[in-house]
This record gives structure tokens, C-alpha cells and sequence, in this order.
């Protein structure tokens, strides 16, 4: 199983490919907002984005990229903070924030695209709560959500891609 880590960091997992906007030992380096990426087209059965779309110019056309590198039935794990969270807002570079119809309406192709073939099957979405919001139970904790931030971290989500 071929396994990309999009956005590593100074995360570098062994026996997985490691790419990241800095350079670094262990790391694949190349600007994520120029396209295409220096990568083969389906190379990868699971990709892992943590904390990185959110930084990205159009996070889908990174995510259209990531479909392209992907095998058919390949699943790209992504983690963004939450809109409705204080931490979401705390990088200065950060570019966009999601809450839980943004990948919704994307792999349902829900919008205004032009391009009607279906890329993405939405398997996850799950709301990551905070140490508050883990005190309370999940369908308390998703409405009061809506008036009161901080409850929810972070979202999770899974896409399967359909080639």
C-alpha cells in the first residue's frame, strides 16, 4: 500500500512518502498551490492531509490534484480546524475555514461546477470536540455549537475517490 503524508511537517513517517512546502530531511518539497504537483498520476492508495488545505490559495484544486495522484478507490483522509473554534484562527497565514457542508457539498457536487463527474464519495465527517465540548453529549454539544464557539476543535473528514 503506497501512503502519501501531504503537508508533513516535521511529522516524517518511515515507509511513507513525506512531501511538505518546506524542505527537510526525509522530505519531498514543491509549492502546493502550482499545479500539477511532480508527482505520477494514481500512486497512492491513502493520503493524509492534516491541518494543511486550510493554508492552500484553492483547496479544491489541491484536492483535485490529490485526486489525480490518488488510485481509484483510494481513500485521502483530511483534518482542518473547525470554523466556529478560537484555534482555527490562530495562524496569521490561515486562508480558509470549514464547518461541516464544505466537503459535503463538494463530493456531492453540490455548487456551480461546471465539471459534473462525480470524483468524491463523502465516507467520514466527523466533529472532533474540544476538551469543553467533550463534556457534553455530541447532539447538545452540535447545536449549541451553532450559538456558543469552542466547542468543536477540529472535523475529520474522509473522501473515497471514484475514477
Amino acid at each position: 500500500m503506497k501512503q502519501l503524508n501531504f503537508g508533513c511537517g516535521n511529522d516524517i513517517r518511515p515507509d511513507w512518502d513525506n512531501c511538505d512546502i518546506q524542505e527537510g530531511l526525509g522530505v519531498t518539497s514543491f509549492d502546493f498551490d502550482k499545479f500539477p504537483y511532480p508527482i505520477k498520476d494514481d500512486t497512492y492508495d491513502y493520503i493524509d492531509v492534516r491541518q494543511v488545505i486550510n493554508f492552500m490559495d484553492k483547496p479544491d484544486d489541491v484536492l483535485f490534484e490529490l485526486w489525480r495522484i490518488a488510485k481509484k478507490n483510494a481513500t485521502i483522509r483530511i483534518l482542518v480546524p473547525w470554523w466556529h473554534n478560537k484555534g482555527a484562527y490562530n495562524d496569521i497565514q490561515t486562508k480558509h475555514w470549514f464547518n461541516e457542508h464544505s466537503f459535503d457539498m463538494f463530493a456531492n457536487q453540490t455548487n456551480c461546477r461546471i465539471d459534473t463527474k462525480k470524483k468524491f464519495e463523502l465516507v467520514k465527517l466527523e466533529k472532533i470536540p474540544t476538551v469543553v465540548g467533550m463534556f457534553m453529549f455530541k447532539w447538545l454539544r452540535e447545536k449549541l455549537d451553532l450559538f456558543i464557539g469552542g466547542l468543536i476543535a477540529n472535523m475529520e473528514v474522509e473522501l473515497r475517490v471514484m475514477k
